[in-house]
Order: C-alpha cells, then structure tokens, then sequence
C-alpha cells in the first residue's frame, strides 16, 4: 500500500505543479487539464485508503460537488451564469461536508463549539469584516448568493472546529486545518473578483484550494479506516 500511495503521490505532484504552474502563468489550457484532475485523484485516493463505512460515500459525494464547482468556475470568465452555478455546487460541497463533520464521533459527547461557544465569535468577525470589504462591490443576485456562500463557508469551518474532542487528534488538525484553508481561498477568490486584483490572485486561490481539499480529504480518510 505503501508503494502504491507513494506513486499516487507522484501523480498528484505532477497534477499540483502543472495546476500551479498554469495558474502563475494564467494558462487556461493548462487549467483545462489539471483542474479537473484534483479532485478525481482525491476522490480515487481516498477510495482506495478508506474500508466501506456508513458514510464514505457522502465524503465522496462533497468531492463530487466540488468537482462540479471546479468545471463550472472554468468557465466563468464566459458568463456570469456559468460562476452562479459553480458556486451552488460549492455551496452543495459545503453542506455535504458540515453533514459529514457533524454527524461522525469517536468519542461521546458534545464538541469544542458546544462547550465554549466563545469560539465562534472569531468566525463572526471574520465574516463581519469579509462582508464589509465585499458588500460595496455587489449588486443585484451577488448580494444574496455571495451571502449565503459566505455563511455556509463559515458553517463549514465552525463544523470542522467543534470536532477537537470527538475525533483522534491528527484527524482533527487535518480537517480542521483545511476548511481554514477553503476560507483563506474562498476569500481570496471573493475579494479578487469583487473587489480588487491580487497579485497572483490566481495562483494563491488555487495553491491553498488544493491544500484544502487535501487535508481535508486525508484527515477524513484516517477517520474512515476506525470505522
């Protein structure tokens, strides 16, 4: 298994670079062929890392969301309408994941959020204050779909940090340290396209979206085999 992962690795490395490297350059045709090879390779890494469980396959179905976003947002320098559905099926990505995070427990009880709801006052003046740059640059349908994006991203990260206490301590970092990642990228994403060009914008969207899904992905794989 070991040799086996170790040359999904190499693929995966290849795919990343040539992502990156499309992005830094701002290929569209490179884009074209490694984006969409992300999150099949990690939907097939995980499959092949994970025994069957209860719900593996709603871990499999938020890939598949993303997946979907990820085709759709190709293209959305072509139409606005080709963005709105990419970020519905982030949107759907998003809950399938809070679903996921929520539902599963090694240990009885209730989690860190539950405990301390304190903790959820950082994620509240992230969103007030990522609302404040994005809000005078929205019009029209962006105002109530960037919104409910936005509350959903935070639901999912909010998810992902109440289960320091419910699951093993590697797992939780990895997750926990993802969805943080999908939050840095989604703001990016959001602040590039709305407000203002970051440089490199592109590419640092796309860096720590792979970063995210990965973490997440091996920190729900690890959680997969205890099943």
């Amino acid at each position: 298994m070991k040799s086996r992962n170790l040359i999904l690795h190499l693929i995966f490395l290849v795919i990343a670079v040539v992502q990156l490297y499309g992005s830094w350059i701002e290929s569209r045709t490179l884009e074209y062929i490694a984006k969409p090879l992300i999150l099949l390779w990690i939907a097939v890494f995980f499959l092949l890392n994970t025994r069957p469980a209860a719900r593996r396959w709603l871990v499999v179905l938020a890939f598949f969301f993303s997946w979907i976003g990820d085709l759709l947002l190709m293209f959305a320098w072509k139409n606005d309408l080709f963005f709105f559905a990419g970020v519905g099926s982030f949107f759907c990505s998003q809950v399938t994941y809070i679903l996921v995070f929520l539902t599963y427990r090694l240990a009885p009880g209730r989690g860190l959020i539950q405990l301390k709801p304190v903790w959820v006052i950082p994620f509240i003046l992230y969103f007030g204050l990522l609302y404040s740059i994005l809000l005078p640059d929205l019009e029209g349908m962006m105002i109530p779909v960037v919104s409910i994006y936005a509350v959903t991203l935070i639901g999912m990260s909010i998810a992902a940090v109440n289960r320091h206490g419910r699951v093993k301590n590697r797992e939780f970092v990895l997750v926990m340290s993802g969805a943080l990642m999908f939050l840095v990228s989604d703001s990016l994403l959001a602040i590039n396209k709305f407000v203002t060009e970051i440089p490199r914008g592109g590419f640092l969207v796309i860096l720590t979206y792979i970063a995210a899904q990965y973490l997440i992905m091996r920190g729900l794989a690890g959680e997969c085999k205890d099943d």
